[in-house]
């Protein structure tokens, strides 16, 4: 084993996606080059490996030593360029191991450091725009996010029938925006990301939908810009499930604007993630966390996101009365509060049975106090006054 700051150790970086608040490090130790100031990684370009894929396509952060850097991986596709690196490698690592490691085809990569600090929206942004091309499989291979998302398709068919013009805020790839559109709503959607956005655009062209479906790009706070083209009253509802309102720091101006934009008597929907989780504060306690299983009550940010994004919680007293002055709660009903939240499902892997009881038992109890404060998630219908 080389000792920390040997020859070997110092050519070692370590790669990784771009996490901001996210829980596990994810990080790849590559050999490296300084060459022109910037850090450069060689691989098979025969046999790409997995990494290259989430490293060229989104920011990435990397560490050297004690030093970390974000920024982005750009491809070398200049011959000439890639001539000037490999002999720095090989007079780094030898011909013969860089024959060994990477084969006849070699690809390249330069690490370039951003120079501005990211905002808040901006991490937000890039941490779905890297879960884009992945998101619709991680939540419809796994059962724990499966159930809210059966719990929220009933809540908006009964919500909105066919013919509603609906405002959609943070609609991802689509996964409630197609459904109401194939039963015949009409759907405004708008989202932070403009990867998410593309996923849901492109399964829009490979339906007839088309015509039922706007996109919009933008956040929740610049929500008065980007509908201002539809005009007050435009609205017969809107909703806003999976979280994105915890993904804004600010929501004072929010009940106000929708207030503008929906009809008299129409309704909305909010799933929001839960400042209080039962199930989560027992299982974190029955392993001994007491700091973890009481984590949500802390001010500030939270990392809770399966992918990344810190997210601000709410209970559902709060966000009524922020609502309030503008619209009446209906009802309220908790979501997975039996159920772990699905970043703990691997607790559950290897039991269906367990987790088909969990449910049942979730649905039995979803519109009880207190229960329906106390899952992960809740949904909450209002009506505007």
């Amino acid at each position: 084993m080389q000792k920390p700051g040997s020859q070997e150790e110092s050519s070692i970086l370590r790669l990784a996606p771009f996490e901001f608040g996210s829980f596990e490090s994810h990080e790849v130790p590559l050999r490296f080059v300084e060459h022109r100031g910037q850090p450069h990684v060689l691989y098979s370009a025969a046999r790409p490996p997995e990494w290259i894929s989430w490293a060229t396509n989104a920011l990435v952060r990397w560490r050297i030593g004690t030093e970390t850097f974000v920024g982005n991986a750009s491809p070398i596709d200049d011959q000439a360029a890639l001539q000037e690196i490999l002999p720095e490698y090989a007079q780094q690592f030898g011909m013969v191991s860089l024959s060994r490691w990477f084969g006849q085809e070699v690809g390249c990569i330069a690490l370039t450091e951003s120079m501005t600090e990211l905002s808040y929206y901006d991490r937000v942004e890039t941490l779905f725009d890297q879960a884009a091309r992945d998101y619709d499989r991680m939540v419809q291979d796994d059962p724990l996010n499966m159930h809210p998302r059966q719990v929220s398709s009933e809540v908006l068919s009964n919500l909105f029938p066919s013919g509603s013009h609906v405002l959609e805020l943070g609609c991802g790839t689509g996964l409630e925006t197609i459904p109401l559109a194939e039963a015949g709503v009409n759907v405004v959607a708008v989202d932070i990301s403009s990867r998410m956005l593309a996923e849901l655009d492109r399964k829009v062209h490979a339906t007839s939908l088309g015509n039922r479906i706007t996109t919009r790009k933008g956040t929740i706070a610049q929500l008065s810009t980007i509908v201002s083209d539809f005009g007050p009253g435009s609205f017969d509802g809107a909703f806003s499930h999976f979280g994105a309102i915890n993904c804004e720091p600010a929501l004072a101006g929010l009940p106000a604007t929708l207030h503008r934009l929906i009809k008299p008597a129409g309704r909305i929907s909010l799933g929001i993630v839960n400042r209080m989780s039962i199930a989560e504060m027992l299982l974190f306690t029955a392993s001994l966390r007491p700091k973890r299983a009481f984590a949500r009550f802390r001010s500030g940010p939270v990392r809770l996101s399966q992918f990344g994004v810190p997210v601000f919680l709410y209970g559902a007293q709060e966000v009524r009365r922020l609502f309030w002055p503008f619209f009446a709660k209906e009802k309220t009903t908790g979501v997975s509060v039996l159920l772990p939240p699905p970043y703990l499902g691997r607790r559950l892997q290897g039991h269906p049975g367990l987790r088909s009881l969990l449910q049942s038992m979730d649905s039995s109890v979803a519109h009880r106090p207190p229960f329906r404060h106390l899952g992960d998630y809740f949904l909450m219908q209002l009506v505007r006054r």
